[in-house]
């Protein structure tokens, strides 16, 4: 499709930004069931319900342009959506994935935050007063659920994801539990020694040079030696 025209343009975003709202009323409550922390569960679907309400906003301001408020897609948004319910069903740490979610609804309100803030801007230089004053007020809203979310995040979730990092153990690790942390030491020790070569090449070849010398030379002795034990048994008896 060629679009020449700064207003079509603009029609067409505001079609896709309707779609925007649209996917969300979809996806927030999914998102929501995955939550254990309550006041991002509450957040979550408070923002359900304000999404609801943009999305019949910009349904009245298609409506006067006569276009339809289904005929585009952002597929932008249904990719964002994707990776986040991807990201959020294999994180299995409940706190984790409560961190997870609130960084996914994040860039969610960010790429939304840009896209109302574009077509504000574009509103005012086409002289659209009235769409100007609605996307204005919706970006507002998108500005105060990412503050929300921030604050949420900040003194609760990801304090809480942080503190409970070192006491998670997966549910399934093939192990019996009390050699876990055994095992886990011993790996690191394992990691701590080939970083120690690692950092220092000089003496590892040093050392591997020195222990195949002694080998050779434990190898051209021994059989003499041991000969000469045979030998001297055979005699004695």
């Amino acid at each position: 499709m060629n679009v020449d025209d700064f207003k079509r343009m603009y029609v067409i975003e505001l079609q896709e930004l309707r779609s925007v709202e649209e996917q969300l009323v979809e996806a927030l409550p999914r998102m929501a069931e995955l939550v254990q922390h309550p006041q991002l569960r509450h957040a979550l679907e408070s923002h359900l319900e304000e999404t609801k309400r943009q999305r019949d906003r910009l349904d009245q301001l298609l409506r006067g342009y006569g276009v339809s408020t289904r005929e585009y897609e952002d597929g932008s948004m249904r990719a964002i959506i994707r990776e986040a319910e991807r990201w959020a069903n294999m994180v299995s740490h409940p706190d984790s994935r409560d961190a997870g979610i609130i960084a996914s609804a994040q860039r969610v309100e960010h790429y939304e935050i840009a896209v109302y803030g574009t077509l504000a801007t574009w509103a005012r230089q086409l002289g659209l007063r009235e769409d100007e004053r609605v996307l204005h007020a919706i970006l507002a809203e998108e500005k105060r659920a990412d503050e929300n979310l921030s604050r949420l995040a900040e003194i609760n979730v990801n304090r809480d994801a942080a503190s409970s990092a070192d006491l998670w153990q997966p549910e399934s690790t093939g192990e019996p539990p009390a050699y876990q942390a055994p095992m886990r030491y011993v790996r690191q020790g394992s990691r701590a020694v080939s970083h120690r070569i690692e950092d220092s090449p000089l003496v590892s070849m040093l050392i591997v040079g020195a222990a195949a010398y002694l080998f050779a030379h434990l190898m051209r002795s021994g059989p003499e030696r041991y000969y000469g034990r045979t030998q001297s048994y055979r005699a004695q008896h």
